[in-house]
């Protein structure tokens, strides 16, 4: 598929045609360059098309919709080796399934996606890493939760170390806000207010709202990835206090898994909730918030502990997520 990685767009930039296997990189970079923004995976190693139709979580969804909203068209081909053009006048009950569940019926080898122009000095985001203490855990979730989450507004909060050879744990929150400093410092006063370490949050054009994600693209070591989906419920105090306590744990007693994190992401669902999910297949539209825990190590007989620890705090989450069914 990753030759499949042609990208043209239309004469008004309002759509894009992707080949199958175009990364969201080289979307991301050729868009910038033109002056147009893609509602897109914040991972920039992703194929674009393998994030999207399972769903799509994007931090600028509060304003444009899920990923699966952005597709106009697929060309699919199916087992039998037929090629159908797909979408909501041609095989709608495919364009149905596709979008949320796609890898079950057929290989995508092209999509028409949309494209949002934007004057380049206007396409920023406020974004970057805030680090708080210890002690200031609590409050921080509480702060979150509280938060006011507005279409142009998301937020991350990350367990992770210092690396070797420490190996300290550290409370990352990493803010992301459509729109300038000034704004986004307003809506995010909560958390601000909680007293971080540091703060190294700035303006940060179209071509780089990625870069600190940059780490989970690297290549190698073995990754068995865990996740959860929440509730606001989910932003419980109590419950990540166990869910750090459980990650310091564990990095402490394996110096050889420091490089593992817990991720979340906690996005505004106002816009995929107004589009509604009768148009696809995906299912969890008015679920705000994704985990995922992800234990990094290089032997093969580290395997089974490992993936104990991912199942604990898989569990711990799931004790308060809020939600009547599992939602990931």
């Amino acid at each position: 598929m990753a030759a499949l990685d042609r990208l043209y767009f239309n004469k008004d930039r309002t759509i894009a045609w992707i080949g199958g296997g175009t990364q969201v990189k080289d979307m991301v970079d050729a868009a910038y360059e033109l002056g147009i923004r893609f509602s897109n995976p914040t991972c920039t190693c992703l194929g674009f098309l393998g994030a999207m139709l399972g769903g799509g979580v994007t931090r600028s969804q509060g304003l444009y919709g899920q990923g699966v909203d952005q597709i106009l068209r697929l060309t699919v081909v199916t087992a039998s080796g037929e090629t159908l053009q797909v979408d909501a006048t041609h095989n709608p009950d495919l364009w149905y399934a596709m979008r949320g569940a796609a890898p079950n019926f057929g290989i995508v080898t092209s999509a028409l996606v949309r494209a949002y122009p934007i004057p380049k000095a206007q396409n920023i985001a406020w974004e970057g890493a805030i680090t708080f203490a210890d002690d200031k855990l609590e409050p921080l979730i509480q702060a979150i939760h509280d938060l006011d989450l507005r279409p142009q507004m998301e937020i991350d909060f990350l367990f992770a170390t210092s690396g070797p050879p420490l190996n300290t744990p550290a409370i990352t929150a990493i803010p992301f806000f459509l729109g300038n400093a000034s704004e986004a410092r307003k809506a995010f006063a909560p958390v601000l207010a909680v007293g971080p370490i540091s703060d190294e949050t700035a303006e940060v054009p179209y071509d780089h709202w990625g870069d600190f994600a940059n780490s989970f693209c690297q290549k190698g070591m073995r990754k068995p990835a865990y996740g959860a989906s929440l509730a606001r419920q989910g932003l419980d105090p109590a419950t990540w206090r166990a869910v750090y306590e459980e990650f310091k744990r564990f990095v402490a007693r394996y110096p050889e898994a420091a490089g593992s994190s817990v991720l979340a992401e906690y996005y505004p669902i106002q816009r995929a909730v107004a589009i509604g999910d009768t148009g696809s297949s995906y299912p969890f539209r008015d679920v705000p918030i994704h985990v995922v825990i992800i234990p990094v190590y290089e032997n093969s007989n580290f395997d089974v502990t490992a993936n104990a620890f991912g199942a604990r705090v898989r569990d711990l989450l799931r004790s308060t997520d809020g939600l009547d069914a599992n939602s990931t």
